[in-house]
């Protein structure tokens, strides 16, 4: 990455500017890195507290078939789980927790015993039930079956349930019929009424806020059970659940601190309280502090460049065939801020684009832009996340298309330097030859000459006006360029 190229060859440091001494190391304090950094890491935190999934080690979704060859008993499964690119070939034996999502119903997890057949050892990456007993094992997980349902394995002997708990009955709903053949009116009809009937999500929600309040063991919630069971089965049965039928809550209940949606003030705020649960813990745990990035608004340049410039002049840029830190020709400054001024005005369309604001002239910020972040609180998550891949898309285009102008053109060369891929994080997977030609000497130094220019075309445009949009991302860009070719040069 930049910051493992910054430590390693130009021994620079990434810190706050409040943290510079002249008793440490170098330092560099450039106020996009540091905004940057505090997008990402509101990023995370906010991922964690209201989207976060927690990882359930040894545990498996596998596709439930049955068993054919009447080998497995009442309560007996088998499983074997099958990995060639991780090298896992694993036997499942013993004690099993086996649920089946949407697990609502208290008895949608039941413990059954894995067990090997020698009939069945064929079979992998599915979980064979047994034919046997009196009512399906499937039916006992949320009203599942063996047409295509997947189950979740869980192994660890302390995620198993203490006590067994009966399953529901799940009676199944009737199935839709029509008087005639089915064509394409009828399927018109059928999308038009899931989407309308779609009622899993809102269900899921209901029994979390009943089982908060209550139990999960509760009326409200074994009847949400039953419901949930019949909302995923609609796609087959063609039969909706009916949102009247759904248990109601009284006017004004306040809903679970976990339930809310992003940026909202729950210390004054009569529509949460704070659950009791473990849901409810977790959710405080994560510390979320609103942050959004300010424009620059001091009268220095935010960037530090001259941090950035000493440590390029100790590393000996002659001694590595490269030019030194010379002032450039009048014609490459020319050409470089004409490309700033194109990269300025290409990623400010990119950043009004993608703002939620409607004021005018309103616009993402440069650090949002290099973090691939929205900071802005959007009603629909999904939306915010399509906005941002949108978002992310349109920079790495902008970014490879001044790479490219960085690029020297006028001379043959098929340099690393000049096929690198900038999406790649690991620079350390470089190879070179031993060798380089004369030609591909040229090409690097000529690179990193008009890669310094442009660095250095950005920092008089900071110097100017250090609130100017896109100039630091620019440097940056500049600046990466300019140590790629110095590892390069290190590799000769």
């Amino acid at each position: 990455s930049l910051f493992a190229n910054l430590s390693n060859i130009l021994h620079l440091e990434v810190r706050k500017q409040e943290e510079l001494s002249e008793e440490e190391s170098p330092g560099w304090a450039s106020e996009l890195i540091e905004s940057t950094l505090h997008c990402i890491e509101t990023h995370i935190l906010r991922e964690l507290k209201y989207r976060a999934h927690i990882e359930v080690p040894g545990s498996y979704t596998l596709l439930g078939v049955s068993d054919e060859w009447q080998c497995l008993r009442e309560g007996e499964i088998f499983a074997t789980v099958y990995d060639e690119r991780a090298g896992l070939h694993k036997a499942i034996t013993g004690d099993v927790a086996i649920t089946r999502s949407p697990q609502i119903h208290p008895g949608d997890m039941q413990v059954v015993t894995a067990v090997r057949r020698p009939e069945l050892e064929h079979l992998k990456n599915v979980v064979v039930f047994s034919c046997e007993g009196q009512r399906a094992l499937a039916s006992y997980l949320g009203g599942g079956d063996l047409d295509g349902d997947d189950f979740n394995l869980i192994l660890d002997p302390d995620l198993l349930p203490r006590r067994r708990r009966d399953p529901g009955e799940y009676t199944p709903v009737p199935i839709k019929m029509t008087e005639h053949v089915s064509g394409i009116a009828d399927v018109v009809e059928f999308v038009f009424d899931y989407i309308e009937a779609d009622l899993v999500g809102l269900i899921a929600t209901h029994h979390l806020r009943f089982s908060d309040l209550n139990d999960p063991s509760c009326n409200e919630c074994i009847q949400l059970a039953n419901f949930a069971s019949h909302a995923v089965d609609f796609p087959k049965s063609g039969t909706p659940v009916n949102f009247t039928d759904l248990p109601k809550f009284p006017r004004n209940t306040p809903r679970p601190d976990f339930l809310a949606k992003e940026g909202a003030d729950l210390g004054n705020n009569d529509q949460y309280y704070s659950s009791k649960k473990l849901l409810g813990t977790l959710f405080r745990r994560v510390p979320v502090a609103k942050w959004v990035p300010q424009e620059w608004n001091e009268d220095y340049s935010p960037s530090d460049g001259a941090s950035v410039e000493g440590a390029l002049t100790r590393v000996g840029l002659r001694s590595l065939g490269l030019t030194g830190l010379t002032g450039p020709t009048t014609e490459l400054i020319g050409e470089m801020t004409y490309l700033l001024d194109a990269y300025g005005e290409q990623l400010m369309v990119i950043g009004q684009t993608h703002t939620l604001l409607k004021k005018k002239n309103s616009h993402v910020s440069e650090a949002e832009l290099v973090s691939g972040t929205i900071m802005a609180n959007w009603s629909d998550h999904h939306r915010r996340r399509d906005a941002v891949s949108a978002m992310n898309l349109q920079t790495r285009e902008l970014v490879r298309a001044v790479r490219a102008e960085l690029q020297v053109k006028d001379l043959e060369t098929t340099s690393e330097i000049g096929t690198y891929d900038y999406e790649e994080d690991d620079y350390d997977d470089w190879t070179f030859r031993e060798e380089f030609d004369d030609t591909e000497l040229r090409g690097m130094a000529e690179t990193f000459k008009r890669s310094w220019a442009a660095w250095c075309v950005a920092e008089d445009a900071l110097e100017k006006d250090p609130g100017i949009f896109g100039a630091q991302s620019f440097g940056l860009i500049a600046l990466g360029r300019m140590v790629e070719v110095l590892k390069a040069s290190y590799h000769m």
